[in-house]
């Protein structure tokens, strides 16, 4: 979420961007995006570098695969085999140092223009971290028990030396965030235990020290977002189906930004005036990510990826001034492909094309009753899309004769034998879901 003439004939059928909307959009216009296949082999995090043109993309821990680096379009940069095993990216607050959670052992910082390692931040044995943030002069980790005894926070506030040990809450599977507008503030909470608690936290001391707490933030949480002034803080978790927003410090309610079912991530443009919420498992016709104003219950911009397609938890991305935006998805059936998408009022997406063409020409001597077709097409190749094309002779009713997939994509060859007169060749797709257009394209040729 790219003319007729005798005896040969391309039609390219175009998407319309619009598409049926769900109630939290009922009053946006919802644009299609089919996204561009990222140059990975897995995917755990992604993070934005607006400055150099970047996307940081971690490929997960376990199977050696590298750092990658792409353009803001999803092209291949570079690969950084100096780090490898990534479960989690973040940037520095002052966009220099990419801090990266490494092989579950601590923390690899990087510098962002030369992207070589910079400095290591060790994690204590048996505290497997996989998550990571900045926040002030400190770099938090978060961390699961992996022999430790309890998940929690490391606090680090140099390299080379041993982090201080949190484990008062979070202590299971922390989701953490932070903000510049908040150095040595922290927003955390436990996944894989619900209620969730909420949790503020001042880490710019000696020790992490607890600013406030809410219980029963709900159930099965996501991700933190928290507002680029540090002010506001938007919690995914599987339900509510609802964004709810709170004030930081002391976690009171600030809004509810809509989105339904089922909530997935959120992010804040750097400037802090737009929202995006993000959803996964979607229905058809029902958008995957809202574009909100701060404080906003309207949305302004809504995206719908195809209904095989999930948005990734953690990689929604906006950037400073809310006019374009970045997620990734996955297909739902076969887990196998990720989709960068970009899209936003400033951007554009790649909308949905079916391309369907057919050509068809009669052949010579002895083949002169026998009609050679061409059936070619880039989009859709869906494992579950298929064309199918009849003949139809004298003005006559049309004859399916052939039928295919689109999932190999084009051309496909075929021919037909040819009665006396003249024959049409019709090929057409209709999507199952709706979502692509339908392609149709004709071809006549005389015997």
């Amino acid at each position: 979420m790219r003319g007729s003439v005798s005896g040969a004939v391309a039609l390219g059928v175009v998407a319309g961007l619009l598409t049926p909307v769900s109630a939290a959009a009922q009053d946006v216009e919802v644009v299609k995006s089919v996204g561009v296949r990222l140059p990975v082999a897995d995917l755990r995090a992604v993070e934005l570098d607006e400055d150099r043109g970047r996307l940081y993309v971690a490929q997960g821990v376990g199977g050696g695969d590298p750092l990658v680096v792409t353009d803001l379009d999803g092209r291949l940069v570079a690969r950084v085999p100096a780090a490898t095993d990534l479960s989690d990216l973040a940037l520095s607050d002052d966009r220099g140092t990419l801090l990266a959670a490494q092989a579950f052992s601590g923390v690899t910082a990087l510098d962002a223009d030369t992207l070589t390692v910079s400095a290591t931040y060790p994690a204590p044995d048996g505290a497997c971290v996989h998550t990571v943030e900045p926040s002030g002069d400190k770099v938090v980790g978060g961390f699961v028990d992996c022999g430790y005894g309890s998940g929690g926070l490391l606090v680090w506030s140099r390299p080379d030396e041993a982090p201080v040990v949190h484990t008062a809450g979070p202590d299971h599977h922390p989701v953490i965030d932070a903000s510049p507008g908040a150095p040595g503030l922290l927003v955390a909470g436990d996944t894989g235990i619900s209620p969730v608690t909420t949790y503020v936290l001042d880490v710019s001391g000696a020790a992490p020290r607890t600013v406030s707490r809410r219980e029963d933030t709900g159930s099965n949480l996501r991700d933190y977002a928290l507002s680029p002034d540090g002010t506001q803080v938007v919690q995914t978790v599987g339900h509510p189906y609802e964004h709810r927003a709170y004030r930081v410090p002391d976690l009171s309610d600030a809004v509810v930004y809509p989105s339904g079912v089922y909530p997935a991530d959120a992010a804040w443009s750097g400037d802090g005036s737009t929202v995006a919420i993000g959803k996964a498992n979607t229905s058809n016709g029902d958008p995957d990510i809202y574009l909100y104003d701060r404080d906003g219950t309207t949305p302004k911009y809504a995206v719908d990826f195809h209904p095989d397609d999930v948005l990734w938890d953690g990689t929604l991305l906006v950037n400073r001034d809310g006019t374009r935006a970045w997620a990734v998805s996955y297909d739902d059936v076969y887990q196998d492909v990720r989709l960068l998408h970009s899209f936003g009022p400033a951007h554009a997406p790649n909308a949905p094309v079916t391309d369907l063409s057919v050509k068809a020409v009669t052949g010579t001597g002895k083949d002169k009753a026998t009609a050679f077709i061409t059936v070619d097409w880039t989009s859709p190749t869906g494992e579950d899309d298929y064309w199918w094309i009849t003949a139809s002779t004298n003005g006559g009713p049309e004859r399916e004769f052939w039928r295919g997939p689109m999932a190999p994509g084009g051309p496909h060859t075929l021919t037909y034998a040819l009665p006396a007169g003249t024959t049409t060749f019709t090929v057409r797709y209709k999507d199952f879901w709706s979502w692509y257009p339908d392609g149709h394209s004709t071809a006549t040729v005389r015997r």
